[in-house]
């Protein structure tokens, strides 16, 4: 369960960078919904380090400041690992860094920053903000800053004493050293999410379509996000994006899930978000915050 976390977590850091904007709506086997392509290339690493269903992949080049509070579960062979995160990026916009190929990838961070950062009265600690591509064939690890992060996985005596608590609030407060004035808000976290996948053959010829179904909540921003956990590695590699109605049920046409290819990933990760977002206004820009319940179901190929 861990090695998938490592990267799902990613998720809530990195989703921060553009992929392959919206299509028009798609009608596919009688099912209307609108459909994102998110990685074209199976073998691009920025794709996986940017798997991320924090909801935020649009607005990174326009805000300075991002703020994300996230509960996540993790399902895989029956087994939920439960996890709570909540991070602060605070973007300097003059240093942009670029992919290779003159892609943006994101900003360099201003940090440390004079002050504190707190969520929920729990100071959040300082750790580096990476991100991860290829060039030239060969993988790059980079740095790019700091970001201010909590992080708990439940059921362990380690990490943060943070949790996210569904439904409810998360308070927010930064505590400047010197200049500026003191912020504090209060963040909303949507109901959580629970959701389940089930592989339905179709024709009877190896080819099958995906039942989704989870708890509806009715919330005005939801997804879901197809992926697939690669032979290779065991990472998570996102695939498509499902924009729909948070109302229980959706099925997945087989034209979607045969694009997946077996030679290359053993599994299907399938991820529900259901999303809060909005603006703050702060010392000196807007603040986008996000709060997401998410629930990420792990299931073997036929």
């Amino acid at each position: 369960m861990k090695k998938y976390f490592l990267y799902i977590i990613i998720i809530i850091a990195t989703f921060f960078y553009s992929c392959d904007k919206p299509g028009p709506t798609e009608l596919v086997d009688d099912e209307t919904f609108d459909l994102e392509i998110l990685g074209k290339n199976l073998d691009n690493e920025y794709y996986s380090n940017g798997y991320d269903t924090s909801g935020v992949t649009e607005v990174v080049n326009q805000y300075a400041s991002i703020i994300s509070v996230s509960g996540l579960k993790i399902t895989y062979n029956n087994f939920t690992t439960n996890f709570s995160s909540a991070q602060t990026f605070l973007f300097d916009r003059t240093k942009p860094f670029y992919s290779p190929d003159n892609k943006l990838l994101g900003y360099q961070t201003i940090s440390p920053i004079p002050g504190i950062i707190r969520f929920d009265n729990v100071i959040a600690r300082l750790t580096d903000y990476r991100i991860r591509y290829k060039e030239a064939g060969i993988l790059i690890d980079t740095v790019l800053g700091s970001k201010y992060e909590l992080y708990k996985r439940h059921g362990r005596i380690f990490g943060d004493p943070f949790t996210y608590n569904y439904n409810s609030q998360v308070n927010f407060s930064f505590n400047p050293f010197f200049i500026g004035s003191p912020v504090s808000f209060d963040i909303a976290t949507p109901p959580e999410v629970t959701g389940s996948v089930k592989l339905i053959s179709v024709n009877d010829n190896h080819k099958f379509k995906a039942e989704l179904t989870w708890n509806a909540g009715w919330v005005n921003k939801f997804y879901v996000i197809i992926g697939g956990v690669k032979i290779s590695n065991q990472q998570v590699f996102p695939l498509y994006k499902v924009k729909t109605k948070d109302d229980g049920r959706i099925v997945i046409p087989k034209s979607l899930i045969e694009n997946i290819p077996d030679n290359r990933f053993d599994k299907i990760a399938i991820t529900f978000v259901r999303l809060y977002d909005k603006l703050v206004a702060g010392n000196n820009n807007d603040i986008y915050v996000t709060s997401q319940s998410i629930h990420t179901v792990i299931v073997d190929r036929p």
